[in-house]
């Protein structure tokens, strides 16, 4: 158990950055620990990518409770005892009580700093208090935490905002606003393209006016992505350094050619400041529900997608979807790390042809969960 951590402060000096100005990184599961975090960085990963719950962290309205453990998705597996809700995956602290399961904010973060690597904090979920109506039709009930904010709260995420930054901003070089405004059916986001500009992109300029340093704004993060979709859920006149996008496709082709359109379009907007893809990851050829190219050489599609992103002037870096395999699907075999903790052959894959790493600490075995 990690203990609670010190208040972190932005005065405490600028937060360290992943070495040059292209990025590597990796979606972080807390449950995977510190050693798959150790293995990662030498196999030559240099940032992580960690979800902060706004609606767990400030269940009380200007109240945030930094170190209230919370599950995340990430963080919970199979129905287990067969009562119809998922449970904790083995390993993840929980004891039954309120914050007792889970990892809290200063936990997540300080899991990552302690393995020596930088970090961009993403902010999602809207608090029951503050939670408004839905302002698009969806086809289902979305869940709370994906409602827009209320008139009279629009301004509560940019307030969250400016406190994550100031107590991280010695920790984070990053701040990502939501995930997945896009994303169908209204499970991320069930507001406006317009309310996600008034109400989430508008913290941006909060973010800055903390004076944290580096303090790199990136959003919207679109599941979907293409030119005419960013212009859409974009802000240009909003301080965001980085754009981003995930990029799920069953064909490594496609996969290709959407980074190619999304560097062309780029090139062509002077506000654009490059972007990141924040997830992907290519899997074994199998289950068709899994998204991600398929391949049966594992590591090879990944580095196909690395290698063509570093090549590309607009994509300032990646976040590989994900340390561990996905605790949603399981039988999606995209992580670097089996659910045992056991490293995969696709870890050394990639450290070997895309980061030119031969002389790892650890032996390549191929294992499986």
């Amino acid at each position: 158990m990690l203990a609670a951590a010190p208040l972190l402060v932005a005065a405490a000096g600028p937060a360290p950055t992943p070495p040059g100005t292209f990025v590597p990184g990796i979606n972080g599961i807390p449950r995977a620990g510190a050693t798959q975090l150790e293995d990662a960085r030498a196999a030559g990963f240099a940032a992580v990518r960690v979800f902060l719950r706004w609606d767990e962290i400030e269940t009380q309205e200007g109240a945030p409770d930094w170190t209230c453990r919370f599950l995340t998705d990430a963080d919970i597996g199979r129905d287990v005892d067969g009562d119809g809700r998922r449970d904790p995956w083995p390993g993840i602290p929980c004891d039954g009580t309120p914050c007792g399961c889970g990892y809290s904010a200063d936990e997540r973060v300080e899991m990552i700093a302690g393995a020596g690597l930088p970090m961009m904090l993403t902010l999602v979920g809207t608090p029951v208090w503050a939670r408004g109506r839905p302002g698009v039709d969806c086809s289902s009930p979305p869940p709370g935490r994906a409602l827009p904010l209320r008139r009279e709260k629009a301004g509560a995420f940019r307030e969250f905002a400016a406190k994550v930054a100031m107590r991280y901003g010695s920790r984070a070089y990053a701040f990502e606003l939501w995930n997945e405004p896009d994303l169908a059916a209204c499970v991320q986001w069930a507001g406006t393209r317009q309310q996600y500009k008034e109400q989430i992109l508008s913290a941006a300029a909060v973010i800055k006016s903390t004076g944290v340093t580096p303090g790199l704004v990136v959003a919207p993060t679109l599941e979907e992505p293409s030119g005419d979709a960013m212009d859409a859920w974009m802000d240009w006149a909003a301080p965001v350094d980085r754009l981003s996008f995930n990029l799920y496709t069953s064909d490594i082709g496609q996969a290709l050619a959407k980074i190619e359109e999304m560097n062309a379009w780029c090139r062509e907007r002077p506000r654009c400041g490059g972007f990141y893809i924040t997830e992907f990851g290519a899997r074994k050829a199998g289950i068709k529900s899994c998204p991600g190219p398929r391949t049966n050489a594992p590591g090879a599609a990944d580095v196909a997608i690395m290698t063509r992103c570093r090549n590309r002037r607009s994509c300032a870096g990646f976040f590989l979807f994900t340390l561990s395999d996905n605790a949603n699907r399981p039988e999606c075999d995209r992580g670097l790390f089996a659910r045992s903790g056991c490293r995969k052959r696709r870890l050394c894959t990639i450290a070997r042809r895309f980061f030119g790493v031969t002389d790892l600490p650890y032996a390549c075995v191929g294992c499986r969960p």
